[in-house]
């Protein structure tokens, strides 16, 4: 099928009339009628069936609708890109993240470089730890942000700052609060978090420490909720802690703890070198200043 023809497609299932198609798109009925027509005939079985009026959709129309949505949706991304390349007067960054740090490290590089150059246009995504490799291969994001290297030949990685991990509580923590204090406490597990989930694991494991583990989280994010709901204990990175999902919550800074590495990873042969350099620069005094507010909250290690 033709992308026209799968436009047309898409529209009249969603619809489920040839009036209602056209209006959509802004054409007349019998052009629809016409390209649905002949995509049919194309792909040799029918797609849609008159009942009552209405054009329903048939199994082989249910089965294909879901891939035809994934392609309008990548059409409109597209387009979105076309309007941008079109508006803007400067450059372009797309950014992925870890979820860790999309709350705080890449709202901040993008605050920054806005207000250095604001005819720039930017894109921030969250990613998993295993999705930024081929993100940065199909060249759909121009620099990722993880806490470990991307082990590829076609990927640089830039250590650009480092991180510790917070023990978050709902209730106030003494002055020597530590990460003893998880043992035989109720606890927010973490699951599928990547490589700090990991560290995390190992961590309580090496110490001997076992938390009873009330509830499980996918995201720290969920974790600050759990934890503000007076669920239990956490522990998360400290962008997370310290951003507006931690305000109002009792935080401990582990530095006693090992810490992680924050990693800017780009594809090797970036067209913009310019661009990924003068990024790295920002990111190196983002990830500084977001460090010395965090010390400034919690100046003292337990």
């Amino acid at each position: 099928m033709r992308l026209r023809q799968i436009e047309i497609f898409y529209h009249v299932y969603r619809v489920g009339t040839i009036s209602g198609a056209a209006q959509a798109l802004n054409v007349s009925q019998p052009s629809v009628s016409k390209v649905l027509r002949h995509a049919e005939d194309q792909i040799g079985f029918e797609l849609f069936q008159r009942v009552n009026g209405r054009l329903e959709p048939t199994p082989a129309a249910h089965e294909l609708f879901r891939d035809a949505e994934d392609i309008y949706k990548q059409l409109g991304a597209f387009n979105r890109s076309l309007d941008n390349i079109r508006t803007r007067k400067s450059g372009h960054l797309k950014i992925g993240a870890l979820p860790s740090l999309s709350l705080s490290v890449g709202p901040e590089l993008i605050a920054t470089m806005h207000a250095a150059d604001p005819d720039m246009g930017f894109e921030l995504t969250t990613l998993h730890s295993v999705e930024i490799a081929e993100a940065l291969l199909d060249r759909r994001h121009d620099l990722c942000l993880g806490v470990e290297p991307v082990l590829h030949k076609r990927i640089a990685n830039h250590a650009i700052g480092e991180g510790h991990f917070v023990l978050v509580s709902a209730e106030q923590l003494g002055p020597k609060a530590g990460i003893e204090c998880l043992d035989g406490a109720d606890f927010i597990g973490m699951s599928d978090t990547g490589p700090l989930g990991t560290m995390i694991g190992e961590t309580l494991r090496d110490r001997g420490i076992t938390p009873v583990e009330v509830a499980t989280a996918h995201t720290y994010h969920v974790a600050l909720s759990l934890v503000r709901k007076g669920v239990g204990l956490a522990l998360t990175d400290q962008y997370t802690a310290y951003s507006h999902l931690g305000a109002g919550l009792q935080r401990c800074l582990l530095e006693d703890l090992p810490g992680f590495s924050i990693h800017a990873s780009v594809h090797a042969d970036h067209p913009d070198p310019k661009l990924i350099k003068q990024t790295l620069a920002q990111l190196e005094r983002v990830v500084a200043r977001l460090q010395a507010g965090i010390r400034r909250l919690q100046p003292e290690a337990p």
